[in-house]
């Protein structure tokens, strides 16, 4: 029973790690309810869960708002900018829903798709890198449409991991609701924890090959140290 409760149990390991992403998950959760915030809010979740990715383990709450405040900026912008484009592929959906039919309509959804998926797949790099580098916010764009061209396989991982809520809560409504409660309590940060565990060995090999030649690479400059 003692070797059981003993923190250096992988099982008990396991469960303080659910129980930090369920805290990091409330966390994102409650600060993005004004919705304006919600950017910086995925920035903090970020952080906590890069930290854990790592191999650290932080201050969760610590962690978390002082990433929100370090990135509030940058990250409301990004995050308004892909809110815009959200309600523009929104609105072309419903246009042609009222004005095309058949094949039309089929080559309208398919376009707004493809394009919908393009956008997610550099957010799932920009955020990332947002939290992780101090650059310009052109050059963080720059740089997450560089990897997701560069890194296509892990790109296409990660954006079929990060679109599988939106999916299923398009054509699956009814089995959304019925896990609404996990995606509230840990599910969204589960989801950016194996994010992240699939962008680990993109930003090493980045940060390896920035220290040993010492020049800018393509991807973000500085690395942000570890609290």
């Amino acid at each position: 029973m003692r070797s059981l409760l003993n923190y250096d149990n992988p099982f008990i390991q396991l469960l303080c790690r659910i129980g930090d992403l369920m805290i990091a998950n409330f966390l994102f959760c409650v600060c993005c309810l004004p919705v304006v915030t919600a950017g910086a809010s995925l920035c903090g979740l970020l952080k906590v869960v890069q930290s854990f990715s790592m191999g650290g383990e932080p201050g969760i709450l610590r962690t978390f708002f002082r990433s929100f405040r370090d990135n509030f900026r940058q990250a409301t912008l990004a995050w308004l900018a892909l809110l815009l484009l959200a309600v523009s592929f929104g609105c072309d959906l419903l246009i042609g829903q009222i004005y095309l039919t058949g094949t039309a309509l089929a080559v309208l959804r398919g376009a707004v798709a493809v394009l919908a998926l393009a956008v997610l797949a550099v957010a799932s790099y920009l955020f990332p890198l947002l939290v992780r580098y101090e650059n310009s916010l052109m050059e963080h764009c720059r740089n997450a449409c560089i990897l997701t061209i560069l890194k296509l396989p892990r790109t296409l991982a990660i954006t079929a991991l990060n679109a599988a809520p939106f999916l299923l809560a398009w054509f699956m409504p009814v089995s959304f609701l019925k896990t609404l409660a996990v995606w509230l309590i840990v599910g969204l940060a589960g989801l950016c924890y194996l994010d992240c565990m699939l962008l680990r060995p993109v930003l090493l090999a980045l940060e390896k090959q920035d220290q040993t030649t010492g020049e800018q690479d393509p991807a973000p400059d500085e690395a942000e140290s570890e609290p």
